[in-house]
């Protein structure tokens, strides 16, 4: 058992952990600090490098998919939606000018079941499915390209830990591939 799995879940106040504070280890136990991190794509984990990208998503629709993988939170042994003891994630977009969403954001997702499976890529991470930043359709997909965003989320698991992660970014399209094999 990883210790992003461990523990019951218990009553107590969130605990806020700030991205990039997650290097090192836990009260010198050995233990990964907690940690939280927003990427883009639709089936697969991409690290920003600037840009917000604006996919196609596989039902035509354009959005902001975003992947989440983390570890040292509690992610309960039997995860689903249905489940009580899920991450709980509030996630939003903001750009100047776009503020259609009941919160006054571009577009967010609230209190949205995290689902987290072990990662095949970061031994002792777990990995979240995307969750979709739909655009609204009253916006055009084009309009937002090159104007300034901010993605922010905040994750809080069974136990009252709070996770959070915050990028700046500017929308445009999803860089090329990578070159080579």
């Amino acid at each position: 058992s990883s210790a992003a799995t461990e523990g019951n879940p218990s009553s107590g106040g969130p605990t806020s952990v700030e991205p990039g504070s997650a290097s090192g280890s836990a009260s010198g136990s050995g233990a990964e600090e907690p940690w939280l991190e927003l990427g883009w794509g639709v089936t697969e984990f991409n690290a920003y490098d600037g840009v917000l990208p604006i996919l196609v998503g596989p039902q035509g629709l354009a959005m902001f998919s975003v992947p989440l993988r983390g570890a040292g939170f509690y992610n309960p042994p039997d995860p689903g939606f249905d489940n009580p003891d899920m991450p709980i994630l509030q996630a939003w977009v903001d750009v100047e000018g776009y503020d259609g969403s009941p919160s006054g954001h571009l577009n967010e997702v609230v209190d949205y079941p995290a689902l987290f499976t072990p990662s095949l890529d970061l031994p002792g991470a777990l990995e979240g499915s995307a969750v979709w930043l739909l655009i609204p359709d009253d916006v055009q997909p084009d309009q937002l390209q090159g104007l300034a965003a901010h993605l922010h989320a905040d994750m809080i698991d069974a136990n009252g830990l709070m996770l959070s992660d915050d990028h700046d970014l500017v929308i445009g399209e999803p860089p090329p591939p990578p070159d080579g094999p």
